[in-house]
């Protein structure tokens, strides 16, 4: 009788458990509506950034600050060059006590 009892009480508690501790579900819309506040403020961000570089181009398009567009920014640190040698690092100064 105890045995019946025993296991009848295991079997209810296996049973009910599941219930008790499931988790509730949780409301994704609200999350999905922080995401997509969010990437709006970032799609106006970026439009406000095209914006200001779309009215920079305008300007200097009017009024260039460079006349001119023949500099060489080439890497090319040849000894041929027409700077002449390169510099090198005359190492670590030594200082006198005064």
């Amino acid at each position: 009788m105890k045995a019946r009892a025993l296991i009848a009480l295991l079997g209810a508690g296996l049973m009910v458990a599941p219930l008790t501790l499931a988790q509730t579900k949780r409301n994704t819309t609200e999350k999905r509506e922080a995401v997509s506040a969010d990437m709006r403020e970032a799609i106006a961000f970026q439009r406000s950034k095209d914006i200001a570089d779309a009215r920079q181009a305008r300007k200097e398009a009017v009024h260039p600050s460079v006349t001119y567009s023949d500099a060489n920014r080439s890497a090319d640190r040849s000894v041929d060059d027409s700077q002449g040698k390169p510099v090198k690092d005359p190492g670590p100064t030594v200082r006198k006590d005064q």
